[in-house]
């Protein structure tokens, strides 16, 4: 069985915090538009993780979390269960994505990245591979 972890905003947030604090139930992580702090990486040494953010995250991006996992899946066979062996870690960064359909959030313009990623049909061959 393969569950898979995903939000998007505030959902993305979640996502993390659940993920690092019990990454034995997943079998892969899908944040969606929001940043992680890098020292968030070890506690997912060996999950799969497929970060997606836009380009105008700037320097509260995900480009060090992403780093950090990175070096973690390179070093998790040795130090996580035989479940998450073969980790993969990936970064999709949009330059330009919608903002969410809710006429309330229009302002939110490349906030509805989910929207390109949920239709990418890489995501779900990543996610059930």
């Amino acid at each position: 069985t393969r569950v898979v972890l995903s939000g998007q905003s505030a959902g993305g947030a979640g996502a993390w915090k659940f993920a690092a604090a019990k990454p034995e139930l997943w079998s892969a992580l899908n944040p969606i538009c929001m940043p992680a702090p890098a020292s968030i990486a070890p506690r997912l040494a060996g999950l799969n993780v497929w970060v997606v953010g836009w380009a105008g995250d700037g320097e509260h991006g995900n480009d060090a979390v992403v780093a950090a996992l990175k070096v973690q899946a390179a070093k998790a066979p040795a130090v996580v269960p035989s479940v998450h062996l073969g980790a993969s870690v990936r970064y999709t960064r949009y330059d330009k994505a919608p903002g969410p359909p809710d006429p309330l959030y229009r302002s939110m313009l490349n906030h509805a990245s989910y929207d390109l990623i949920y239709r990418d049909p890489r995501l779900w061959e990543w996610a059930f591979a």
